[in-house]
């Protein structure tokens, strides 16, 4: 018993090797694929074999070779389809004000701009935000928008800028594009971005984007706090870092 259940599970194994090995590229013959999964072409091919009959992989009959299917796709579609990611990133959020105690905003980008569609404020904050929900704002001195436009390229980032009315709102709002891009670079760089009284004196926000399975930005969250408690940075940095792999994760990116 246990040696056909170690059997079986070698099996899944190099059957999921070759699936991951075919999804690398756009077609492979059977050599090629038993020389890449380091497997004798008899058990490459009887492996193979089984996944063409389950579907998972396609042979062209033209040329012989074999490439992935689209069913692997259609089921883990199907996980997130039934993913409601409004419900996912408010509950997210919301944690993350309460364990926090500061004000957390969900937004997503709209037309060029950032649309606030949640927003959860500290219990006990002098910090009041004149963001509110429905509300936008500026992708380019938000640290929401930021985190957005970071993953994008610079083209994309370029084209934006060439479209919007860059205003100077505070002393500290960057409306150089040399300057802008290299914020860019840092916020892709660092994994988070940083609106340091940029939007709104006195406030500091901290914002990390998170992508959905189709590796786009979904949408970002931010974490607002008083510039009187910037020593805080680092740890808020850490907690929204983390709060955003989650939910990145929770909609099917890895």
């Amino acid at each position: 018993m246990t040696n056909n259940s170690t059997g079986g599970v070698q099996t899944i194994d190099r059957a999921l090797t070759i699936l991951e090995t075919l999804s690398n590229y756009d077609n492979l013959s059977l050599m090629e694929i038993s020389e890449k999964v380091q497997l004798h072409k008899a058990t490459t091919h009887r492996l193979i074999n089984s996944l063409l009959q389950n579907g998972y992989i396609e042979k062209d009959p033209t040329t012989k070779k074999y490439r992935i299917s689209l069913k692997l796709f259609q089921l883990g579609n199907r996980r997130v389809q039934n993913i409601d990611f409004l419900n996912v990133a408010k509950s997210m959020i919301r944690q993350l004000s309460q364990e926090i105690n500061q004000t957390v905003h969900l937004v997503i980008e709209d037309d060029h701009e950032v649309l606030y569609i949640d927003k959860h404020d500290a219990q006990q904050s002098d910090t009041r935000m004149h963001s509110r929900i429905g509300k936008k704002a500026p992708m380019y001195l938000t640290a929401v928008g930021k985190a957005i436009l970071a993953t994008k390229p610079n083209s994309a980032i370029i084209e934006y800028w060439e479209q919007a009315d860059i205003q100077k709102k505070t002393k500290n709002t960057i409306t150089d594009l040399d300057a802008f891009l290299a914020e860019m670079e840092t916020v892709r760089q660092q994994g988070y971005a940083l609106d340091y009284e940029e939007n709104e004196v006195g406030i500091v926000c901290i914002g990390a984007s998170f992508a959905s399975y189709k590796d786009l930005a979904a949408g970002a969250i931010s974490i607002s706090l008083p510039v009187s408690e910037i020593e805080k940075k680092d740890q808020y940095i850490a907690k929204i870092v983390e709060t955003t792999r989650k939910i990145s994760n929770l909609l099917g990116h890895f």
